[in-house]
């Protein structure tokens, strides 16, 4: 039985388990809150947070997510409130000294993750399409900007506590700065039209798609695994992620080579229809079921409830949630599924140049080109540069890329000069002044016209890899 209380002016939720008892401390603050220009920021604040807290006599461990950020510890209730108490601490009084070394710790990390890019195609580079870009925010990140994000984010109001265990462990402070509750961001779309597609710089095959968060939609995620295993034979991943909105976002991985783009949307449009197997909803259903009590018996469910008071929603017991689950019918299943095709993303392998019957492309391009001056490049006739009051457009043949100064979400700037201004769309137009004749001048105007807190100073290029104007080129060009 899961009880509400609070600890210190944070919402806590406690319930006894069988086992070891475990505690952890989530604040609705994720990457989805981090603008282009300081992405990284709330990942180094939880990394400073916990360092030198860790003991042999305890497990800890902490996440940033899309939506939230927890510190977790497992233990004796004395570790518990050590580790909680120094995690508060820490964000009353950073250890400054350490911001750089963490830095190169995050830097480090992030060279062994290649960022999913269909949030990106989704959403954008804002809000709900940040999980795409790298923490390029980093190398700019002062003490001041920690502070101002924990002074927002890291508040007591904006906070809630689970406690797998008999009681809240004595000793335990919640020591917070005091705030507001933050709500999550409304999810932005670069999509005009779904089901849509694009194809992706590698082999990997994925969909995507966002609906109505409840438990049919769980439920017909794990029914599309099973289906997806058995129509196409490989092992399919599939993830259901709740979100605060009252929506939730469910993705679906084959391996390199797994399966054809037909394959898997021949599936989806099976289920979208209806032909769903009533055996794989009730196995699903008994599943689910089975998964639920258990994770009631070892707490697991704690922290969704954490995260559900933080959306402002009732803690759900276990049984409420088990009926819902049982009510559940090949109809809903089914109702889902269309939801669920109608808003859907595909990525397709490397090379496709066509979608599914009904997919639209995703936009690549831009509609129009801002007015301006226009640059010619060097030994490229077709390719021409246009800078003026409103953004920059890049012409290449027919394709058109524009950002507009005011949907530009950040702008990379390299010491010799080049640009790379990125839209609020994720439309990026690269500006290099070799290519052009009078570059510079062209990089000067930008330079003038976009607000210095949108500038992400970028580390120096190999000379060999700036690029340069093809030998020969002529100066009118």
């Amino acid at each position: 039985m899961i009880k509400q209380l609070e600890v210190d002016g944070v919402p806590a939720v406690l319930a006894p388990v069988t086992g070891e008892m475990h505690a952890g401390l989530v604040f609705r603050v994720g990457v989805a809150d981090e603008p282009l220009v300081r992405r990284g920021v709330t990942h180094l604040v939880e990394h400073l947070a916990v360092h030198g807290l860790g003991d042999t006599g305890s497990h800890v461990s902490s996440s940033t997510g899309v939506e939230h950020t927890f510190f977790h510890v497992r233990g004796s209730a004395a570790r518990i409130a050590t580790f909680l108490n120094g995690v508060c601490a820490a964000l009353r009084d950073l250890p400054a000294g350490r911001i750089d070394a963490e830095k190169d710790v995050l830097r480090a990390e992030s060279a062994g993750r290649t960022p999913e890019p269909r949030s990106m195609w989704r959403h954008g580079a804002r809000d709900y399409g940040m999980p795409s870009f790298g923490e390029r925010g980093l190398d700019g990140l002062a003490a001041e900007d920690l502070h101002a994000w924990i002074a927002h984010y890291f508040t007591r109001e904006n906070a809630a506590l689970w406690v797998a265990g008999d009681e809240v462990p004595p000793g335990l402070r919640l020591d917070l700065p005091e705030g507001v509750r933050q709500p999550a961001p409304v999810p932005s779309s670069a999509l005009p039209v779904t089901p849509a597609w694009f194809a992706a710089h590698g082999e990997e095959l994925a969909w995507d798609t966002v609906v109505r968060r409840e438990a049919r939609a769980a439920v017909f995620a794990n029914v599309l695994e099973r289906r997806l295993a058995r129509d196409l034979g490989c092992e399919v991943r599939t993830e259901y992620e709740p979100r605060a909105s009252r929506t939730a976002r469910i993705t679906a991985v084959v391996p390199d080579g797994g399966a054809s783009v037909d394959g898997l949307t021949g599936v989806l449009a099976a289920m979208r229809d209806g032909r769903i197997e009533a055996s794989d909803v009730s196995t699903v259903v008994e599943l689910t079921c089975e998964g639920l009590r258990e994770s009631e018996g070892r707490g697991r469910r704690l922290p969704g409830q954490a995260f559900n008071v933080l959306a402002g929603r009732g803690v759900r017991g276990v049984d409420e949630a088990i009926a819902e689950v049982r009510s559940i019918t090949v109809d809903d299943v089914a109702e889902v599924s269309a939801a669920a095709y109608g808003a859907g993303l595909l990525m397709a392998p490397v090379g496709t140049v066509s979608g599914p019957d009904g997919w639209t492309a995703a936009p690549g391009s831009s509609a129009s080109a801002v007015s301006g001056r226009t640059r010619r490049a060097r030994r490229n006739r077709t390719r021409r540069l246009v800078h003026g009051e409103d953004g920059v457009s890049l012409l290449d043949g027919d394709a058109i890329r524009t950002v507009r100064y005011d949907a530009c979400a950040a702008v990379l700037a390299w010491p010799d000069g080049g640009r790379r201004l990125i839209g609020h769309d994720a439309i990026a137009v690269p500006v290099e002044p070799a290519l052009y004749r009078d570059g510079d001048a062209a990089v000067a105007d930008i330079d003038a016209r976009t607000p210095a807190a949108l500038r992400v100073a970028m580390p120096p290029r190999d000379p060999d890899t700036i690029p340069q104007a093809p030998r020969g080129w002529w100066p009118n060009g």
